[in-house]
């Protein structure tokens, strides 16, 4: 269960400690970011709290494209082409 006043706090500071551990849904553009998104904050009253991006997505808010919260850290697709090569390499190994 996420503690909305921790998450409040984090997101005005852009707390980078807690990248990937939730997502803020902005109401008014239907938009999910990531916290350490470099767009101007959304106004407290206008914003969500959601777990995962997948819990983001099917209360119907759709991924930013400037910080791609769909690919949050610690996944291959963070690392994009970088998980590609190192993935063509162990095959060719």
């Amino acid at each position: 269960m996420l503690d909305v006043k921790e998450c409040e706090r984090a997101r005005v500071t852009r707390d980078a400690s807690y990248d990937g551990r939730f997502f803020t849904g902005v109401l008014t553009t239907r938009i999910y970011c990531r916290l350490i998104c470099p767009v101007r904050p959304a106004r407290a009253e206008n914003v969500r709290f959601y777990a995962s991006a997948a819990a983001a997505e099917a209360d119907g808010f759709r991924p930013c494209l400037r910080c791609r919260p769909e690919t949050a850290p610690f996944r291959g697709t963070w690392n994009g082409s970088l998980t590609t090569a190192h993935r063509a390499l162990r095959l060719i190994e």
